[in-house]
Order: structure tokens, then sequence, then C-alpha cells
């Protein structure tokens, strides 16, 4: 498996959510909010960037995809609202370490659901090469938005999800 085929990508990027959220206990004040405020900015790119790439074709492709996409799409839109609960505490207040607290555990609930049942479904019905493709656009999504620059924040729709279409091929050709 090559370090740019998606799924690679999407559990790198898990492995930094778990360092980032586990960061967030040694920091305080302006570095603590500056921490949570991109550790926001990721999670939003990365929903969008799994709700455009791996989601549709998971849906499309693997035998219970729709059903597996539905429930990934539920879940980003359940870390969309408990990081926005965040936003409503003062940084650092006891409310607002309970916010983070909930929207790690949400996040951390969703990507072992990803690792264990999504990934394998995924990688058994996208072929290698697809899978390759789908990662260097999974790369150039994250250039376009980085600190979420243009992404809305707004909750994903199932429907419009399963019926994004994917492009062919590698981005950069």
């Amino acid at each position: 498996m090559s370090d740019f085929e998606i799924t690679a990508l999407v559990l790198a990027e898990h492995e930094v959510f778990r360092r980032d959220f586990a960061a967030l206990d040694d920091l305080s004040g302006q570095e603590l909010a500056a921490a949570w405020e991109e550790l926001h900015a990721k999670l939003e790119v990365h929903a969008v960037a799994e709700e455009e790439l791996f989601y549709p074709l998971l849906a499309q492709e693997a035998p219970g995809g729709e059903e597996e996409t539905a429930e990934g799409v539920h879940d980003h839109n359940e870390i969309r609202h408990a990081a926005t609960a965040v936003e409503q505490h003062e940084v650092g207040s006891d409310d607002w370490w309970e916010a983070v607290r909930n929207a790690r555990q949400v996040n951390a609930d969703h990507m072992a659901e990803e690792e264990t049942d999504f990934f394998p479904s995924f990688k058994e019905a996208v072929d290698d090469e697809q899978r390759e493709a789908l990662g260097m656009r999974w790369l150039a999504f994250h250039d376009e938005h980085e600190q979420a620059e243009g992404l809305s924040g707004e909750d994903a729709v199932v429907a419009e999800v399963v019926a994004t279409e994917v492009p062919e091929g590698d981005p950069t050709v």
C-alpha cells in the first residue's frame, strides 16, 4: 500500500487528531486557544474531504457502503456540533474542557468505526490505482482548503454525499 493511498492518508490524519487532542492538555491561555482553533479547522477539512472523496465511492462501490456513508456523515455532523459547542465557552474553563472532552470522544468513536468497519470494505471494493488517485485528490483538497478556508462548517446531507461524483484519475495530470 502506498503512503499516498487515500485510506493511508486518512489514517495518518487520524493519528494527528489523536496527538493534537492529547497535546491540548499541556497548553494554556493563547497557546491553548490557537491550538484548539487549528484543530477545529483540521477536523472540518478532514470531514469535508471525506464527504467529497471517500464516502461517495464507499456508498457507490462497497457492499453496505450507503449505510456506512450515512453513519459516517451523521458522525461528522455530530463532531461539527461538538466542536461548535467548545466555541461557546471561555477557553480553559471547566465547561470548555468538558466540551473538548466530548468532541474528542465523539471524534475518537468515529475514527475507530472508520478504521475497523469502513476501511476494509472500501479497500475491498476500490482498486489500488483509484485509491492512489483519490489520495492525490485528498492532498490537493487539503492544500486548497488550508485552515478550512472556503468551507462552511455546515452539516452535510447524506443524499448529497452519496450522489457526489468522484472524478477518476490523478488530479495532477
